[in-house]
């Protein structure tokens, strides 16, 4: 019963600075700076036991929450720094978040580990209510991450439109790597602190339009837009380490109509190789071999590319 009630990770509370977990057979709770317990439902008598939270001496919590990364259990803890009438600039200059990892150490006892800054930089974090998640950068299309998005319902003075204080939702973000917060946006008035982050998928079928022009490909023409000929797969080597795949597809559309640009990157360190893959059509006056000639050795951030049919045998080395 225990077991199936708590599956997963959540807040069912509305303090916003406790929450609760289950994560390998465990009930893990948190109640601000002040309790966090484990209850082990795997055992008969569902010991209790005590974890000692991390100390966040000077700074006062906002919100905490749980999620699970790579296996393990994370506590995020939201943090401000002391003081009233706070303005949008001296709340944000003074946000920050602090990541402990939960694990186990002799005689079975329970202990939170704080993660540095440079251990999340390939992670992005979505903090929420009910429910909080990461995700590999590389996912996005990015090399570097290291980043938490976070909602706050706080009272902060400097309003858009009025110097006095506005109580609103506002998205932040904050990064691990330089610690530092922004301000994203502040949020319609009608906004609650209940925050629901959901992961795009990959579309798995091409545009309505790309399939009109691959079935079509007069339509473009039609429109009084460029003709495009038919979409063709390409190889490109030799590409700097910090370009991603959003760059890449970008680089690639001043040249056709790009379908699909994506980095390749090892699954360890989730890095770039160094090579990636694009799908495009160009103006039906370029044939594909003139176009391929035409893209061999072009730079794109002081690399010369190399660029050939991805049906041809290539070396990443």
């Amino acid at each position: 019963m225990v077991h199936k009630q708590y599956l997963g990770i959540s807040s069912i509370v509305e303090d916003p600075c406790s929450c609760i977990a289950y994560h390998n057979g465990k009930i893990i709770t948190c109640g601000g700076y002040w309790s966090s317990y484990c209850i082990e439902t795997r055992q008969v008598d569902h010991p209790r036991l005590e974890i000692q939270l991390p100390s966040q001496y000077g700074k006062a919590l906002q919100a905490s929450y749980f999620l699970e990364s790579r296996g393990e259990l994370l506590l995020a803890y939201v943090l401000a720094n002391y003081g009233y009438h706070y303005t949008i600039a001296s709340f944000v200059d003074g946000l920050s978040v602090s990541i402990h990892a939960m694990q186990e150490v002799e005689s079975g006892k329970i202990q939170w580990v704080k993660r540095e800054g440079w251990s999340l930089s390939d992670r992005l974090m979505f903090l929420g209510r009910p429910s909080s998640f990461a995700v590999d950068a590389a996912r996005f299309g990015m090399i570097n991450g290291g980043c938490a998005y976070f909602i706050l319902k706080s009272e902060l003075c400097g309003g858009i439109f009025s110097k006095s204080a506005v109580k609103r939702c506002r998205l932040f973000k904050y990064s691990f790597l330089d610690d530092r917060s922004e301000l994203i946006e502040q949020l319609p008035t009608e906004w609650d602190d209940a925050c629901m982050w959901l992961m795009p998928q990959q579309p798995s079928i091409a545009s309505t339009e790309e399939i009109r022009e691959r079935l079509n490909p007069s339509h473009g023409k039609a429109a009084g837009g460029p003709r495009f000929g038919s979409y063709f797969r390409i190889y490109v080597g030799n590409l700097p380490r910090n370009v991603n795949s959003y760059r890449l597809r970008q680089f690639f559309s001043k040249y056709g109509k790009v379908a699909e640009a994506r980095v390749m990157c090892h699954i360890k360190t989730k890095r770039s190789r160094g090579f990636g893959f694009v799908t495009l059509a160009t103006t039906v006056d370029h044939e594909q071999e003139h176009a391929i000639s035409r893209l061999d050795g072009q730079v794109l951030d002081g690399r010369p590319m190399r660029v050939k049919f991805a049906d041809q045998k290539q070396s990443h080395m």
